[in-house]
């Protein structure tokens, strides 16, 4: 079955309205039934990657990233095995995965001496040195 725009849109438009779930997805095959669950996750993950470039901006400002791993630290410390950093990103609406990245990157730059490149460019340097 073909496509149409004015179908498209309106399966983009219901998912505006739906948390990136695969409760939603089900919900979507329910109300679109004469779409396929290829087409209707393919559609899913095209909105979905949209709106996360839309909003990259705003979740990497320092203000945010401090933010959310001050957050995180104090949701890790009330209760090391609740689902803080999932939370977190739902309640932010943006991607565990890419909340994740920020939270680490943020733990590596409080806990590390020097910045990854220049440690990267010691070691190639002294591999050099190694190797001559």
């Amino acid at each position: 079955m073909i496509l149409t725009k004015a179908q498209y849109d309106e399966i983009a438009q219901c998912l505006v309205s739906v948390p990136p779930t695969r409760q939603s997805l089900r919900k979507l095959k329910q109300r679109f039934p004469s779409q396929s669950q290829a087409t209707l996750l393919s559609i899913f993950s095209q909105e979905y990657q949209k709106h996360i470039k839309r909003t990259h901006a705003k979740h990497h400002t320092s203000e945010a990233i401090e933010s959310y791993y001050q957050r995180y630290l104090h949701g890790v410390g009330k209760n090391g095995a609740a689902p803080v950093l999932l939370e977190l990103a739902n309640e932010v609406d943006y991607a565990p995965s890419l909340m994740a990245r920020i939270i680490l990157e943020r733990f590596l730059q409080e806990h590390e001496e020097t910045p990854r490149l220049e440690k990267y460019y010691f070691h190639m340097q002294h591999l050099q040195v190694c190797y001559k």
